[in-house]
């Protein structure tokens, strides 16, 4: 069993790191893609007038492959912290961590469709981009509550 103090702190740096993941990624989005699915398809598409030029399978593959592997890896870590909560029930565990799979791949994959001309993917790309950041954010707050009963569980452990 791990000692209380030691995943309190590390709750604590998950809980800083999501915070930075979440807010990097939101700003880095909309820097770069902006906020409708109009800009993100023109983005990826192209467009001759505005003379942005359209992005390439292997480009895409290129960014894709890395993002994937960092993203997964991320959800694995952080939904053990979230296995070993009891503040929510298994139910909502599992649909919090299928999700944040689930929007993460359609966010990374749906550019591939993009470039095609199928314009519907920038939908899908904004939405499951802010579902997924708005899954995190859930897990964030998750965390948080977990993080702060083991801090006045401890503290009121140790005055009494």
């Amino acid at each position: 069993m791990i000692p209380k103090q030691l995943y309190y702190l590390l709750l604590v740096l998950a809980i800083g790191l999501i915070s930075l993941q979440l807010s990097t990624g939101i700003w880095l989005f909309i820097l770069k893609y902006g906020l409708s699915p109009s800009e993100v398809f023109t983005y990826f598409f192209g467009n001759e007038e505005l003379f942005i030029m359209k992005k390439s399978f292997e480009g895409l593959l290129e960014t894709a492959v890395p993002h994937f592997m960092a993203i997964s890896l991320t959800i694995f870590v952080y939904a053990h912290f979230l296995l070993f909560t009891k503040i929510i029930s298994q139910k909502q565990k599992q649909f919090i961590i299928f999700g944040l799979f689930f929007f993460a791949s359609v966010d990374i994959f749906s550019p591939f469709l993009i470039i095609y001309g199928f314009e519907i993917f920038a939908w899908f790309k904004v939405i499951a981009f802010w579902s997924f950041e708005i899954l995190m954010a859930g897990l964030l707050y998750i965390l948080f509550l977990v993080a702060l009963r083991a801090r006045i569980a401890s503290s009121s452990a140790s005055v009494s």
